[in-house]
């Protein structure tokens, strides 16, 4: 997994490509967590790249999602293929998460 990070008008987008899962979960995690502590609680998760998700990514994606959620922040989620958005809506993380087709769609929403 490879990632690319940027900001646009105060909003933190990370750009993912590969899978996210087990083995990349964590550091996924633990780079965000390094976002939330000086407080870089506007979120969005480019999943353009993405060609699988495992239950430890969704989980990392529930966790972040609660976090910046608490520090009155918020996460979107971004170019998720169809395949995964189909998971999103069976596991009902869509009515949790919001999906966006665009990047720029997800940034307008904040």
């Amino acid at each position: 997994m490879e990632y690319f990070e940027s900001k646009q008008d105060g909003i933190y987008i990370l750009r993912i490509h590969g899978n996210l899962d087990m083995l990349n979960a964590g550091i996924l995690k633990e780079r965000l967590n390094n976002f939330i502590s000086q407080n870089e609680i506007k979120v969005i998760l480019d999943l353009g790249g993405v060609n699988f998700i495992d239950s430890s990514g969704f989980g990392l994606i529930m966790s972040l999602n609660d976090k910046l959620s608490e520090a009155g922040g918020g996460l979107r989620i971004a170019k998720v293929s169809k395949t995964i958005r189909q998971i999103f809506k069976i596991s009902k993380i869509s009515s949790v998460v919001q999906l966006f087709e665009t990047t720029e769609d997800a940034i307008k929403s904040f």
